[in-house]
């Protein structure tokens, strides 16, 4: 029976994570999410697409929460709550003179709730799906006369709220002046969903909504539906399925390398690592080092330190001197073949400072090698 390969159960192997990794992945629900990067029936890609085409500065609210280059901030079913500074920073945006339009449905209502309270809105009772109508002219055109309306809330007429669309005697859109700017609370968010923007005067509301604005820049908030910062970069790819799968894949990888032996890269050639080289073999390693870079110059060298070595045993002056002071120090102890001595290291020294030959330092050798035997001592004979 022929054995399967550790390769082919590797691959096997990785095609199965794949399948898990991509049967783990929920199926994208786009009818549900009311994010403006959405093409689904609550989403709000439609509207964004189409002020951009107008001309408008739109951009969404992401990763930070931060409204300096916005004029208008959309909020729009959000998902996640609001933290206090979060509604500090949208109450000082309206404040200052920026529009917040708050559009939201029952499931939301939640999450919405204490910024209404900031605004000093109150929710009134549940509404069924229908068809809203001005309460008051707030359309200089008057191209607003019906916007279909799904289930949602009603508010309270009370002040300071402006009623500005009603429906069966309820109030479902109006306006709060809050400083300098205004807060548009809709109890639907029909009226800017992919879905509803197309049906009656949907796409004028909003239109008409933007005509008080102090300007243009149009920010979509997605803080609010998820793009934080926890939830981005690198840490949002390992914590999904994608994620764990690579993860998986890797070490499967390196279990399987492991188990088979197999090596990365060529093969090191089998040697005793424990020998210890003997001192003939880091000579003739050294002089074949010698050979290859043609830098001779060091042998010579060598060889007038080894023969003012040699000397200054015998005569007693320090062989750590410089050539000069050596010679000099060789004359004043009255040594005759000091003449000698300075003749050949200058000869040494030269070859050192050149690329000499072969030929030249094997002379240089040899007649170093015969002043060393001159000045060694006499062999005493034992009796």
């Amino acid at each position: 029976m022929r054995r399967v390969q550790p390769a082919a159960v590797l691959v096997v192997a990785l095609l199965i994570i794949a399948v898990l990794a991509v049967l783990a992945i929920p199926a994208p629900s786009d009818d549900t999410d009311p994010s403006s990067r959405s093409a689904g029936k609550l989403g709000m890609l439609a509207l964004y697409t189409w002020l951009g085409e107008l001309g408008l500065n739109v951009s969404r609210v992401s990763g930070t929460f931060a409204l300096t280059r916005a004029d208008v901030l959309v909020e729009d079913d959000p998902t996640d709550d609001f933290s206090t500074a979060d509604l500090n920073a949208i109450t000082g945006f309206v404040r200052g003179g920026g529009d917040v339009i708050i559009a939201f449905d029952r499931p939301s209502q939640g999450q919405v709730l204490p910024l209404l309270q900031r605004l000093s809105v109150q929710i009134g009772r549940d509404v069924q799906a229908g068809t809203a109508t001005p309460a008051q002219p707030f359309v200089p055109a008057d191209d607003v006369r019906s916007v279909p309306m799904g289930a949602g809330v009603s508010f309270s007429g009370q002040q300071p709220l402006v009623p500005l669309l009603g429906q069966n005697g309820a109030v479902v859109a109006g306006v709060v002046q809050v400083g300098s700017g205004r807060a548009y609370v809709l109890g639907n968010s029909q009226p800017l969903s992919n879905d509803g923007l197309r049906h009656g005067d949907s796409a004028y509301l909003f239109l008409g909504l933007l005509s008080r604005a102090r300007g243009g820049r149009i920010a979509f908030d997605e803080f609010h539906h998820g793009e934080s910062d926890t939830a981005g970069g690198a840490a949002g790819i390992f914590n999904g399925p994608l994620g764990i799968a690579t993860i998986l894949a890797v070490a499967l990888v390196l279990v399987t390398l492991a188990v088979t032996g197999r090596r990365i890269g060529r093969p090191v050639a089998a040697g005793d690592t424990a020998l210890v080289p003997f001192a003939t073999t880091y000579v003739c390693a050294m002089g074949d080092l010698f050979a290859r870079s043609r830098q001779r110059g060091m042998i010579a060298a060598r060889y007038a330190d080894e023969l003012k070595r040699v000397v200054g045993e015998q005569t007693g002056v320090a062989s750590g001197l410089d050539d000069a002071a050596f010679v000099a120090a060789l004359a004043a102890a009255g040594t005759q073949r000091s003449d000698e001595v300075a003749s050949l290291l200058r000869r040494a020294r030269e070859l050192a400072a050149a690329q000499p030959d072969e030929r030249a330092l094997l002379l240089l050798a040899r007649d170093v090698a015969v002043a060393e035997q001159e000045w060694a001592p006499a062999p005493q004979l034992q009796r």
